[in-house]
C-alpha cells in the first residue's frame, strides 16, 4: 500500500500519472519507515489527536495498520501517564519511548509548550527498516 495525500503549498508532482506523494510528514522526526507520525495537542495531563495532523510514512499493509488502530489508543493512555509522572514535559525537550503492542513509540515536546510530537513503527526490525527512506 503507498500513502498518499493531497498536495501542499502549490506543489505537484514530478509527473501527471504517478501517485501523489507525501510532503508534509507530521510527527517526530526519524529515518525508520515505515512509521506514523502525529502532533498531538497537550491539555493539561490529556492528549488530543487530530487526524489531520498525522501522516504514514512508507509502505503499510493493512494488517499493520489494523494492528496501529488497536494498539495507538493504549499508546495515547501511556503517553498520558508520562505526562502525569513528569516524564514528559512540555517545557523541555527529552525524547521518550515506550513500546505496546508490537509497536515503538517515540515522543517528544521538543519544548513547544502545548504539543506532543510522536513516531511509532512496528518493533521488530525486519518490519522497520531504518535504512529506507520514505
Amino acid at each position: 500500500m503507498t500513502t498518499t495525500t493531497a498536495h501542499t503549498n502549490d506543489q505537484q508532482p514530478a509527473a501527471p500519472d504517478q501517485p501523489t506523494r507525501i510532503f508534509a510528514q507530521w510527527g517526530l522526526p526519524h529515518n525508520v519507515t515505515p512509521r506514523f507520525g502525529a502532533r498531538l495537542i497537550q491539555s493539561r495531563y490529556r492528549l488530543d489527536f487530530l487526524s489531520d495532523r498525522a501522516s504514514l510514512i512508507g509502505e503499510w499493509c493493512e494488517a499493520q495498520i489494523d494492528k496501529l488502530d488497536q494498539a495507538f489508543p493504549e499508546i495515547i493512555k501511556a503517553l498520558e501517564a508520562k505526562l502525569l509522572t513528569g516524564e514528559l514535559d512540555a517545557q523541555r525537550q527529552q525524547r521518550i519511548t515506550i513500546q505496546h503492542g508490537g509497536f515503538t513509540c517515540e515522543a517528544d515536546t521538543l519544548g513547544s509548550h502545548g504539543y506532543l510530537y510522536i513516531c511509532i513503527y512496528p518493533a521488530t526490525s525486519t518490519d522497520a527498516n531504518p535504512d529506507r527512506k520514505a
